[in-house]
């Protein structure tokens, strides 16, 4: 399996809380969401932070606000798939969410292949909360692992140095080459601070 995503750095947060302050750490993949009906996403279209979470549900889910970051009406009907997908939070409330009909697309931080990002074929498209958090800073769209089994990816988080790798499936050579490409330039990759754009 080729290599898509090489050891991006896990992200961390402290969060305040009565008794004390801890850190926070947070698997983020650079993505982009578009038109469902698209076969590469809009030029121009910078990735924005996705969290890797194991326990979401759907294939992903995400707020009205991020919708409308990327561009994508949240309000379209025509876009709109016709039954809304019942989710259940982390706190056991069950909500009735909109969906709306997109692709989400991996994007590698390897400097020869951030131009050819990795769709996500989301089922049955992206429940979204059609209302405004309280608030907005560090509040990521999900993915969940739906997409991820559907698209045969293979995900390693390493804890101990503190980064996640994403293979997509393909044959060996694809590896080869992507590796000889890569030696030139002695396996860079992006910084995740220009890798992308915030919500």
């Amino acid at each position: 399996m080729p290599l898509f995503i090489d050891r991006l750095p896990l992200q961390s947060r402290v969060v305040s809380g009565a008794a004390e302050d801890r850190r926070n750490w947070l698997a983020l993949l650079p993505a982009i969401v578009s038109q469902w009906e698209l076969r590469e996403p809009p030029r121009g279209a910078r990735p924005r932070w996705w969290k890797f979470d194991t326990g979401c549900g759907p294939d992903a889910c995400a707020w009205r606000f991020h919708l409308e970051s990327a561009g994508l009406d949240p309000s379209d009907p025509d876009q709109l798939a016709p039954q809304r997908r019942r989710i259940r939070a982390a706190n056991d409330a069950v909500e009735s969410l909109p969906t709306r009909w997109a692709t989400v697309w991996l994007v590698s931080n390897m400097l020869s292949l951030h131009h050819s990002p990795f769709p996500l074929v989301l089922r049955p498209g992206l429940p979204f909360y059609d209302r405004s958090p309280r608030r907005t800073a560090d509040i990521f769209p999900l993915l969940g692992m739906g997409a991820f089994r559907r698209a045969r990816l293979k995900v390693k988080i390493d804890f101990d140095a503190g980064t996640l790798s994403v293979w997509t499936p393909g044959p060996w050579y694809r590896g080869v080459s992507q590796f000889l490409r890569r030696l030139p330039g002695r396996f860079a990759t992006i910084p995740p601070e220009q890798l992308c754009a915030p919500w």
